[in-house]
């Protein structure tokens, strides 16, 4: 019997740590994503908030307007974290991964936003744990 307790646990928490999902469409990751080259992460059952893409797409358009021309970093991967409070006020900006220049450029441009728009109702908790973001330039 704890065997069996044992294995439905450790399949649950495993079925748990996949139970991310994608929006939208984006290039360059194999991973879908969100606006013009860029991808975001959502929980399972999370998508369906209309609000959440029309969000992320603002972050990322104020990041891309921060760096100016993206041309020689087409194609290159750089995946952040951003958390915000209900304000919009940005808390934290976390380097998951990617080509190392350019996410130095999307980290300088990522931690001089002190403030972006205020999140939709929904998504506040989720943005205080943070939000994860491909940005993936054309």
């Amino acid at each position: 019997m704890m065997k069996k307790i044992f294995a439905v646990s450790a399949l649950a928490l495993t079925l748990n740590a996949c139970s991310g999902t994608q929006l939208g469409v984006g290039a360059g990751t194999g991973f879908p994503g969100v606006g013009v080259g860029a991808g975001l992460s959502f929980s399972i059952g999370q998508k369906d908030v209309p609000n959440d893409e029309a969000y992320a797409q603002s972050i990322i358009k104020e990041i891309y307007d921060q760096i100016g021309d993206t041309r020689k970093y087409a194609g290159k991967l750089c995946t952040i974290r951003i958390a915000t409070d209900a304000e919009g006020v940005v808390l934290d900006v976390t380097r998951l991964e990617g080509d190392e220049s350019w996410c130095d450029q999307v980290m300088m441009a990522a931690t001089q936003l002190h403030q972006v728009s205020a999140p939709p109702t929904a998504m506040v908790d989720r943005l205080q744990h943070g939000l994860t973001l491909d940005l993936i330039p054309k």
